[in-house]
């Protein structure tokens, strides 16, 4: 190099080291300047971090989907709600233009003493076969930064509900990638409890309004996030749910010795919800018949009874708010399971139990359309003051017995076990059909996904 280009080449570099070296001076004096105004005024400056954050996510969302593939990480808390994203997985696994990346995270459902049940998601993640990272045992800061060292381009987290995890995978903190949700129920059938930033935490809370893309399953939810979201449901897309299409194609499978039998006993499963308290919906009305289904169960030894609570039940009886303690539930639930014909299912894998079933009684949402696709009888034990039905739920109520008393449960449920047709068939397969659609949500959201992609690309189709 002649002496004059060495020269030239030398000047080049000091003058790139001069900007960096002012750029840096003036990140040092903003930050300064934020220092100084957290001391004078904490609030404020808690105001200029946030909007400076979310200036940065932002550039730092311009800067994805540069590479022939799209990196998507699913951050799976809740394994009960797997069903969601299995088939989705297994899509995005065998294309060439996306590289699912799936981690297990901890959970920390009301009533938890903190983070927990990482391991239990674990070894179900590993039990279904699915290959996974595991982000477990990291402090906040650490969980976040291995998230961006994994440097996704979408993020699919299980739920709206940033209290049931971890504070460094909060919607602000992982805002700096496109956020994607597939619903863990598959639609809101009650008027949702208003708070003080949303009249319908089913369709605005603070992830549906920063996510790029919700998946809904009906017209009906569409319509609900064009009402109520904030966004106007801009960022919604109708494609079915990948529940309901798991559903229908569940093989089924039940717990008990024996169950391939030509002569087996009658089969039910009981899911009670989680609401057991007062001021939600107040669904849950574990604490009011827990006892009268122990004594059914005793009673009729030719039904094999299986115990399917909803994940937040366990937990939520050891909140000081709970009408129920943590050892009351526990006493029960050693009684139960001593007998010969009762047991318990906690592994989230639902949808096989559900189809093996001859029955179902509960008190939840999710379930009374849910089981609907499988065109049985449907008991729902009504806790009287819930929180009411919306248009969709009312549509829903159409397939299903309600009953207000054990004893009224007992009677229906050896009808059908005796062999009665349900009256309520016709209008669970017209539900299914209205508010599910044909199947295929997981081609419906690959595709989504892929047209978004090319937008944001420049690659209109």
């Amino acid at each position: 190099m002649r002496p004059v280009d060495l020269l030239r080449a030398v000047r080049q570099k000091q003058r790139r080291l001069q900007s960096l070296a002012d750029r840096t001076l003036a990140i040092q004096e903003e930050l300064g300047e934020l220092r100084a105004e957290v001391i004078r005024n904490e609030g404020l400056a808690g105001q200029r971090f946030i909007e400076l954050r979310d200036s940065l996510h932002l550039a730092a969302r311009r800067a994805t989907l540069m590479r022939s593939s799209t990196r998507v990480l699913f951050l799976v808390h809740h394994i009960e709600a797997w069903d969601a994203y299995h088939e989705l997985v297994r899509a995005m696994e065998s294309s060439t233009d996306f590289q699912p990346v799936v981690a297990s995270i901890p959970r920390t459902f009301p009533g938890s003493p903190g983070p927990e049940y990482e391991k239990q998601i674990h070894e179900q993640l590993d039990a279904r076969g699915v290959s996974h990272l595991r982000l477990a045992g990291h402090g906040n800061g650490e969980i976040l930064r291995l998230i961006k060292i994994i440097d996704p381009d979408l993020i699919f987290r299980q739920s709206q509900w940033d209290s049931d995890i971890s504070e460094a995978l909060g919607t602000d903190r992982l805002h700096f990638s496109r956020l994607c949700y597939v619903p863990y129920e598959t639609m809101n059938i009650v008027s949702n409890v208003p708070d003080a930033t949303t009249v319908n935490s089913a369709v605005d809370s603070r992830y549906h309004r920063a996510a790029w893309v919700v998946f809904c399953t009906n017209d009906s939810m569409l319509a609900m996030s064009q009402r109520d979201g904030a966004r106007g449901g801009a960022q919604f897309r109708v494609t079915g749910h990948l529940k309901a299409d798991r559903l229908r194609t569940a093989t089924p499978l039940w717990p008990f010795e024996g169950a391939s039998s030509t002569s087996r006993r009658h089969r039910l499963v009981w899911s009670p919800h989680h609401s057991i308290a007062s001021g939600w919906t107040d669904f849950g009305a574990f604490p009011a018949i827990a006892p009268g289904m122990l004594a059914w169960a005793r009673t009729e030894p030719d039904v094999e009874f299986v115990l399917m609570p909803h994940p937040a039940l366990i937990p939520f009886t050891s909140a000081e708010w709970s009408p129920i303690t943590r050892l009351e539930f526990d006493a029960w639930l050693e009684q139960w399971c001593s007998l010969p014909n009762a047991t318990v299912s906690m592994d989230g894998d639902y949808a096989p139990l559900l189809a093996a079933s001859d029955i179902l009684i509960t008190d939840g949402l999710s379930l009374l359309i849910e089981y609907q696709v499988l065109t049985k009888p449907l008991l729902f034990f009504e806790r009287s003051g819930h929180r009411e039905f919306n248009e969709i739920g009312k549509k829903v109520l159409r397939g299903v017995h309600t009953v207000h008393s054990l004893d009224q449960a007992r009677a229906m449920a050896r009808r059908y076990f005796e062999g009665s047709v349900d009256p309520h068939r016709g209008c669970q397969i017209s539900n299914v059909e209205e508010l599910f659609g044909s199947g295929n949500s997981t081609e419906r959201i690959i595709e989504v996904l892929r047209g978004m992609i090319d937008e944001e690309q420049g690659n209109r189709r």
